[in-house]
């Protein structure tokens, strides 16, 4: 089922476009996927270059890993081609965030009108849209349903349904990169919380994160992961502080062709 893509038809036609990329060159261990655009990691040669040209292919791409103090630089030469950068700060964890989602999964539970999903290769297709749903509403451009679904790599979603199947909070995790990259290989990104906005305050994303971070744990052994946070972004930044994960003095650059995807955001 690699045809299950979300988002506007921009933004649609651009996931088609990375996955078909991914087929191409994923076998280079300085690109990244995670079911949205193809991108890099920090470290590689003509890091500019290489941003524009996967920019010019899909409209989108990103590096990830990028030393802070490397990140204006970056940032300037990014912006003067005319294309619109969002950066993110990388908040990293490892044995640290394992066990803080033990210690939420502990303590917390779903609300007993809810039960929670995780979406894999045999999960029907309406418990991955209403995923999507809950995340688009979110303003989240969920990830590829390949990625949701782990076919393509390690990698999965969980969604929290009400008594009519219809979902009301999210989470979703992934591996990014090559597996033999020293830096992001053994890592996995973690991220897409959204929750309904008539059941937030009941932890219902704090929860579906924790499950996402186990599941992928249990299943692929997973035991580091990141995401990343806007700056002054507090609700992401406590969320991510309970979940045990960290900044590390790294940030992610998010490169967008305003004229193919209209406001020059990926997404929120």
């Amino acid at each position: 089922m690699d045809d299950e893509f979300f988002g506007s038809p921009e933004q649609q036609a651009m996931q088609r476009r990375g996955l078909a990329l991914y087929d191409l060159v994923g076998h280079d261990r300085a690109t990244t996927y995670y079911g949205r655009g193809v991108g890099m990691v920090w470290g590689s040669s003509d890091v500019t270059e290489q941003l524009q040209r996967l920019t010019t292919v899909l409209g989108v791409s990103s590096i990830a890993g990028v030393p802070e103090a490397e990140a204006p630089r970056l940032r300037a030469e990014i912006e003067a081609q005319g294309y619109a950068v969002t950066q993110y700060v990388n908040w990293e964890g490892g044995e640290d965030a394992l066990a803080a989602a033990e210690a939420t999964l502990a303590e917390h539970v779903l609300p007993v009108d809810l039960t929670a999903q995780v979406i894999d290769s045999m999960s029907p297709r309406a418990h991955l849209a209403a995923l999507a749903k809950v995340s688009l509403e979110a303003g989240v451009l969920p990830v590829a349903g390949c990625i949701l679904r782990g076919r393509r790599r390690p990698g999965l979603g969980v969604v929290a349904l009400d008594a009519d199947g219809q979902g009301v909070s999210c989470a979703a995790a992934s591996t990014y990169a090559h597996p033999d990259n020293a830096a992001f290989g053994p890592v996995a990104w973690w991220g897409m919380l959204a929750t309904r906005p008539d059941r937030k305050g009941q932890r219902l994303a704090l929860i579906l994160g924790a499950m996402a971070m186990r599941e992928m744990h249990v299943r692929y052994g997973i035991r580091r992961f990141f995401t990343g946070v806007q700056p002054g972004n507090a609700p992401s930044e406590a969320v991510c502080t309970r979940m045990g994960l960290r900044p590390k003095g790294r940030a992610t650059l998010t490169v967008v062709d305003p004229t193919v995807l209209p406001g020059g955001k990926l997404t929120r």
